[in-house]
């Protein structure tokens, strides 16, 4: 084992009468001295002679191209040009290392294109010396950017680890996981600053559409007519439709009179719920008639005014209406019972105004037409608004 001796600093305290005095004093300790590490200084030699490859490659090729293309361009940017060849392969080269480590097959690409680089690098020295006369000079200055491809190659190889097949598959579906979370990330902050652009600037456009997003789609039920068979269309998974429910048999009156005494009266089977078909006598050649059920019978309106009221299934009615909404006769315009209201209480609130409308007009059945009385309510208020100001002012 190997001594070095090192020089070392420690505190010292001076203690006269009871005051104390620090100061500092050197000592020599002898510390092992590590064995010396031959492969990391092998290596970095391997790295720095890998270096001044690459930096001769880029020189001499750079050197070359200029030399061959000065002809045509700047010298300067022919030059410069030159730098693009060698680079390219070096590039590629780093490319070939990081997709390697995973898989092989993602490497492939980048060490085809590095060589085809390479190959197109040592064409362009080797051209430059054919066309001075020097063929063998420019292929002994094509060799330098071979050599430095092939040590950086060499370097790389020693420090690639080829991971199994299973252990590539299962870091290829964490990079793909966490590549996808990205992308969710990045799209989702995308359409965020879009809508809260459009919420910032969108206006009234953007409320309507906001509202026909949030109304419920529901599809319109057609009944199916008597005697028509139901539609099995949107039947699927193999599930049976259901059967349609039977027609009711009207009811037969107790004492039904013909309307002919002289003609048979006829009945209503009670086993199906259409009357008999007539049949024409041969003997009289008349046709016996059939008796129709009789309608049920209505109550009449307690008041005349409201024989014109009708009740629909339209959902989004009055609650206290078993949620049907009620058809009012229509005896005014919404804009004259707009301009009653205001007259009324000029100062009343939109919400108030359109509630009154509803009052008298009835409730729309969706939240399409719910907006489409406001706006009407708003631009109907505002138009009665200016005529009476413009009388005022005239």
């Amino acid at each position: 084992m190997k001594y070095r001796r090192v020089k070392k600093y420690r505190e010292v305290v001076t203690s006269i009468d009871g005051r104390d005095s620090t100061h500092e004093e050197e000592y020599y300790v002898d510390e092992p001295v590590q064995p010396k590490d031959w492969e990391t200084a092998v290596l970095r030699g391997i790295i720095a002679l890998a270096a001044f490859l690459t930096l001769a490659a880029f020189v001499g090729t750079s050197a070359a191209v200029g030399g061959l293309l000065s002809e045509l361009l700047h010298p300067f940017v022919a030059y410069m040009i030159g730098l693009v060849f060698t680079a390219s392969w070096l590039g590629c080269l780093g490319l070939e290392w990081l997709d390697g480590r995973i898989d092989s097959t993602r490497a492939r690409p980048a060490r085809f294109a590095g060589w085809v680089a390479l190959c197109i690098g040592m064409g362009s020295v080797f051209a430059y010396g054919y066309t001075n006369g020097l063929p063998w000079v420019g292929a002994v200055g094509a060799c330098i950017d071979l050599l430095s491809k092939g040590f950086w190659a060499l370097l790389l190889r020693r420090s690639q680890v080829h991971l199994s097949k299973g252990v590539a598959h299962w870091v290829v579906g964490q990079e793909q996981e966490a590549a996808g979370r990205a992308l969710i990330i990045e799209r989702l902050r995308r359409l965020n600053r879009g809508e809260a652009y459009r919420r910032a600037v969108g206006g009234r456009e953007y409320q309507a559409a906001q509202a026909l997003m949030a109304a419920p789609a529901s599809a319109p039920t057609v009944p199916a007519q008597p005697g028509q068979r139901p539609d099995v269309s949107g039947t699927g998974s193999g599930q049976a439709p259901a059967a349609p429910a039977a027609e009711p048999v009207p009811a037969a009156p107790n004492n039904p009179a013909p309307a002919d005494p002289g003609q048979p009266s006829g009945t209503v089977p009670a086993q199906t719920g259409l009357p008999p078909v007539p049949s024409t006598s041969p003997a009289s050649g008349q046709v016996p008639s059939v008796p129709v059920p009789a309608a049920p019978s209505n109550p009449a309106p307690t008041d005349p005014g409201q024989a014109a009221n009708t009740t629909t299934g339209t959902p989004g009615g009055d609650p206290g209406n078993g949620g049907n909404a009620v058809v009012q006769p229509i005896t005014q315009s919404i804009a004259s019972t707009i301009r009653t209201v205001l007259n009324d209480d000029p100062k009343i609130s939109p919400q108030d105004l359109t509630e009154a409308v509803i009052t008298v007009h009835g409730r729309p059945s969706s939240e399409r037409d719910l907006y489409r009385l406001e706006e009407t309510v708003r631009r109907t208020r505002k138009r009665i608004e200016d005529s009476k100001l413009k009388k005022r002012v005239s």
